[in-house]
């Protein structure tokens, strides 16, 4: 046993060691684009920001404000801060553009929106009659997208805050070149901690390194485990998987060091091979997703779980609730994504029926959403429940026993949206309890 932890401790560094030495032989060049207009045929280049980067560090920077030679339109100008008086006595673009070209040299080019920079930038050298630039690329809004699945909004401001990177003058080129490299410098870390084997795997990482999920070999040691599953801050879903990919044990768990110590015992009297562990925001969104795992498990288990689950969760005067009080029902909760939030209507619910909403930024779709749920429910139109009974009565049970607490769950009627002023405010409390157990994707499993 101490020489197969000594063996997988030396496999893991030996991997790590190798992701680290992939990322550090690539040199990237981040840049970044100020333009008078989005025509590749008639709009300008106004201000452009490089940023070098090797050995996964910034190395050296370059600004230019360029003369576009045409009016800067008044919204580009309000958007960016850069005045026509700012860039008459600057260079045109011919006078800067080899410098330019010298410093991307045969680096990876990497910007926020490469679908726009990129084809912009070959536009501009197309004019010049000098070749295209034909380097490989990365889009990190692309590559945000891929690791954190279910993200509303990337763009660069937000991913800034998110990931506390400094960030103080959006639509500036210097600006948002640094915002955009440190953001690249954060993902191409945590490649190397999920031990990335591949270059490509920067340009197509879905499904391989979620920030959300983690998949664990049997070979892993105990101890690495028992580690692992205590430093989880959040919800989770586990779930045991055998030969095949044949689920022999799933929970959603709130970690408690109860729950940690039943799931090593599980993984000591199953025969698994890959223990998946799959991040939530609330135990509540964790129960919904199981729901579909737990409908194909045979009674038993099924018994199992749900002793397992009430004895865990529920007090006793939560074991059964009154059916009519939530009927007509919507529940709103955390989503895992900062910013997010997901609502349920409860008397058609399963996996896919929640709407994932961004507040204050979606007030309107929220209340187009609960308007024709509730209208389709009324006329006895909408879907039934998708969720598995026992599950759904539990969740129920659990919902019930939460109903006022802020830091839980908002529940609402929706047949009161009359007076949608009301359930705006209420949202804009319950958005405003700030939490503090776990701090994703700052914080994620891997």
């Amino acid at each position: 046993m101490e020489k197969q932890r000594i063996f997988e401790d030396h496999h893991q560094k030996s991997l790590e060691e190798h992701s680290i030495k992939l990322l550090k032989d690539i040199d990237f060049c981040v840049f970044d684009l100020e333009t008078t207009g989005g025509n590749h045929n008639h709009d300008k280049i106004i201000e452009i920001g490089l940023i070098k980067i090797q050995n996964l560090k910034i190395i050296e920077k370059k600004h230019f404000l360029i003369n576009p030679e045409i009016k800067i339109p008044d919204f580009i100008q309000k958007l960016t801060s850069i005045s026509q008086s700012d860039v008459e006595t600057c260079p045109k673009i011919h006078e800067v553009i080899n410098e330019i070209l010298d410093f991307m040299g045969n680096s990876v080019l990497v910007a926020h929106n490469t679908s726009f920079d990129v084809p912009f930038f070959n536009s501009v050298l197309k004019r010049l009659n000098l070749p295209i630039r034909k380097n490989r690329s990365i889009c990190t809004n692309l590559m945000t997208k891929n690791l954190i699945p279910n993200l509303l909004n990337s763009n660069l401001n937000y991913m800034s805050r998110i990931f506390a990177i400094k960030h103080a003058k959006a639509h500036r080129a210097l600006d948002d070149a640094l915002a955009t490299a440190e953001l690249l410098i954060h993902f191409l870390n945590i490649f190397i901690k999920k031990g990335i084997t591949k270059v490509n795997h920067l340009y197509y990482p879905r499904n391989k390194f979620e920030l959300d999920k983690i998949h664990i070999k049997k070979q892993t040691p105990e101890d690495q485990i028992k580690k692992d599953l205590a430093e989880i801050k959040m919800p989770f879903l586990i779930s045991i998987k055998g030969k095949d990919g044949v689920i022999l044990f799933s929970i959603p768990c709130a970690n408690s060091p109860q729950e940690q110590s039943l799931l090593i015992d599980k993984l000591k009297t199953l025969d698994w091979e890959i223990l998946t562990i799959k991040l939530f925001g609330t135990l509540y969104e964790a129960i919904v997703s199981f729901s579909s795992v737990f409908s194909k498990f045979k009674n038993e288990l099924k018994m199992e779980i749900l002793d397992l689950l009430e004895k865990e969760f529920l007090q006793e005067s939560a074991k059964e609730y009154p059916k009519d009080e939530l009927k007509g029902k919507f529940l709103v909760i955390r989503h895992l994504i900062p910013e997010q939030f997901i609502v349920y209507p409860l008397f058609s619910l399963h996996k896919k029926s929640g709407l994932i909403f961004r507040y204050p930024g979606h007030k309107k779709k929220l209340l187009q959403y609960v308007k024709s749920k509730h209208s389709k429910f009324k006329k006895n139109k909408h879907k039934k429940n998708g969720i598995d009974p026992q599950i759904k009565n539990f969740l129920m049970n659990l919902i019930q026993q939460n109903i006022g607490n802020p830091e839980k769950i908002l529940l609402f009627d929706g047949a009161n949206l009359a007076d949608s002023d009301d359930l705006l405010e209420r949202l804009d409390s319950f958005s405003s309890v700030k939490m503090t157990s776990f701090n994703f994707p700052l914080e994620y499993i891997y």
